[in-house]
């Protein structure tokens, strides 16, 4: 399970309601339990009743409360503060060190809430798949991109198209042999969930990549990786995700490329032979120079 169960809970946060709420304001606000902790005493201390604790661990995606009480045990305290503002009376290399800060917390923190299994689930998806479609809009298209860019690389056949429409009939077409990574910082985006509905109808297995736990897109998705972020005054918390995300999909790809290092090995030295045909030869310059 994830090692900081605090960034699971602040993933789902923000749609969370009613008693759900307010058993994470509890445990947010207690950091520290002991080892002789019962479901009874948690469910005393945070007013609800035993029933509601167990139905959400269960949604954080724990088996049972003895899975949940000890990963309680076991997380690091979280951060206060993980990005820090910055202000306009800051020198240029105080607000360099927040900017860096706050990348280096980002992916810090969504380190912390991937677990084995999440993993392992995503990478066998791409590898028993034909080809893998990439799909995201707006901040998102920036995500989408940098993985066909990268799976390129790869001996799978990547897909990605800019335009929304184009997206649209993409998932269309797609085939029960084929993947999916959707991307989105909301996992509401109509648009974006309007063509998972299309990947779901054809099949398609999802690999969905957000920041909120509980988002309608995690709920359509085979699985779903979490990107922790946070808003400050001069950056939306959507533009701390992105690094974190894209960090996620450079996962999926290394991990999928050494586990297939034969098939991959023979397209990395083809894609890079190409690349280099590109490039001046120091030869070259120096005849240049002469």
């Amino acid at each position: 399970m994830a090692k900081n169960i605090n960034y699971v809970i602040q993933s789902y946060y923000e749609n969370l309601k009613g008693t759900y709420k307010d058993i994470a304001d509890y445990l947010l606000d207690n950091s520290s339990f002991n080892s002789g902790l019962t479901i009874n005493d948690l469910a005393k201390d945070a007013g609800v009743s035993i029933s509601s604790i167990s139905r959400f661990a269960k949604m954080l995606g724990f088996k049972n409360f003895q899975d949940f009480k000890l990963s309680l045990l076991t997380s690091d305290e979280t951060d206060q503060g993980l990005f820090q503002d910055i202000k306009s009376t800051d020198s240029y290399m105080e607000m360099t060190h927040k900017i860096f800060n706050a990348n280096i917390s980002t992916l810090n923190a969504t380190q912390q809430i991937l677990t084995e299994s999440q993993l392992r689930q995503a990478t066998d998806i791409i590898n028993n798949s034909n080809s893998v479609a990439f799909f995201g809009l707006g901040a998102s298209s920036v995500v989408a991109q940098d993985g066909f860019h990268k799976f390129l690389r790869s001996d799978k056949k990547p897909y990605y198209t800019t335009d929304y429409h184009m997206q649209l009939m993409l998932a269309t077409k797609m085939t029960a042999e084929d993947c999916a990574i959707v991307i989105s910082h909301s996992g509401e985006n109509k648009d974006t969930l309007a063509i998972v509905n299309e990947l779901r109808k054809n099949n398609v297995k999802i690999i969905g990549i957000t920041s909120y736990g509980n988002s309608t897109l995690t709920s359509l998705v085979n699985v779903a990786l979490l990107s922790i972020s946070e808003e400050t005054n001069y950056q939306n918390e959507a533009l701390h995700a992105i690094i974190a995300q894209i960090s996620l999909v450079d996962t999926l790809f290394m991990i999928t490329a050494i586990k297939d290092e034969a098939q991959t090995s023979t397209v990395f030295k083809e894609i890079r032979n190409t690349i280099n045909m590109t490039r001046k030869s120091k030869t070259n310059k120096k005849t240049e120079t002469l």
